[in-house]
């Protein structure tokens, strides 16, 4: 599958972006997030009781991860890609319980390279590198998305570039995979009753993440639709409600270690934005979609 060269544009969030959100200090979100880092709405699927909870946390995150693994069809011996791979939760589920062979990470955040570097995973390859300029030596068996997705565009983009970007993103999975091999992505995503000029994205923009601009389903459904069938989904809002009421009482717990590792108005600020994106997925202005891709077998014209 070639990638139309109408589809190689530039589009979304840029490193200095990224850096901006997830370079406060891997310190700090330790405070926080689970023992793995895994910064992204975890699977609370059978899991009850305070999601505050480290045991719990860890476990419904390592549900999600073992989720994705086999939503995207990653065995024994297998290659892996892992867009947005964070601070190395997914690759080292990977490696260490599923057993795959040969894993690649890309992330445009020095600290999360520096990190998953620093945990030696055996067969994996960590990249400070967009998904726009990568290119394997081999296709591989499976691919992972988890929380990249919401980066791909900007809140100023019409509604035909924002197509356009995901379709590049969609045809470049598909490069990398053999017919039939899976996609599972994981994306926060406006709700259809979600004004694109609204109160919700320009919050997630200006607090959120710089940049970058949140989906629908409808887009996605279109971008993808020359590519890949869509073989599951799963919306997963009250999940996310839960792993932010976490979050944010974990943070709350921390605020004295908290001020003194990013000061006062970081503290303040991730404080204020965990608890308006908790209220924000209880009134469903946004949601949380996994969706599982499986390539076709050759391109629709």
């Amino acid at each position: 599958m070639s990638v139309p060269p109408e589809q190689r544009g530039r589009a979304g969030a840029t490193a200095a972006d990224i850096q901006a959100h997830y370079d406060v200090g891997k310190d700090f979100y330790g405070l926080w997030l689970d023992p793995g880092l895994t910064y992204s709405c975890a699977l609370w699927d059978g899991i009850t009781g305070d999601p505050a909870r480290t045991d719990l946390l860890l476990r419904a995150q390592r549900a999600k991860l073992r989720y994705h693994l086999a939503q995207a069809g990653v065995t024994a011996d297998g290659r892996l890609l892992d867009i947005g791979c964070g601070w190395g939760s997914l690759l080292r589920t990977a490696t260490e319980e599923t057993g795959v062979r040969h894993a690649v990470g890309l992330t445009l955040s020095a600290d999360q390279h520096a990190h998953v570097r620093s945990l030696r995973l055996p067969g994996v390859d960590v990249r400070i590198q967009d998904w726009r300029d990568h290119e394997p030596d081999e296709p591989y068996d499976g691919i992972v998305s988890i929380g990249a997705f919401e980066h791909f565009t900007h809140l100023d983009m019409p509604h035909d570039e924002r197509i356009t970007a995901y379709r590049a993103f969609f045809a470049r999975c598909a490069a990398w995979l053999p017919p039939f091999g899976r996609l599972s992505l994981q994306t926060i995503a406006l709700t259809d009753g979600s004004d694109l000029d609204g109160p919700v994205p320009a919050f997630f923009a200006r607090e959120v993440f710089p940049g970058s601009a949140l989906p629908r389903l409808s887009e996605i459904t279109t971008a993808c639709e020359p590519y890949f069938a869509i073989t599951a989904v799963r919306e997963d809002s009250a999940d996310y409600v839960r792993t932010l009421r976490g979050w944010s009482t974990r943070l709350v717990r921390a605020r004295e270690e908290a001020e003194s590792l990013v000061g006062p108005d970081t503290y303040r600020r991730y404080r204020t934005y965990l608890r308006a994106s908790e209220i924000v997925f209880m009134r469903q202005a946004s949601t949380l979609y996994r969706i599982t891709l499986r390539r076709r077998q050759c391109r629709v014209r």
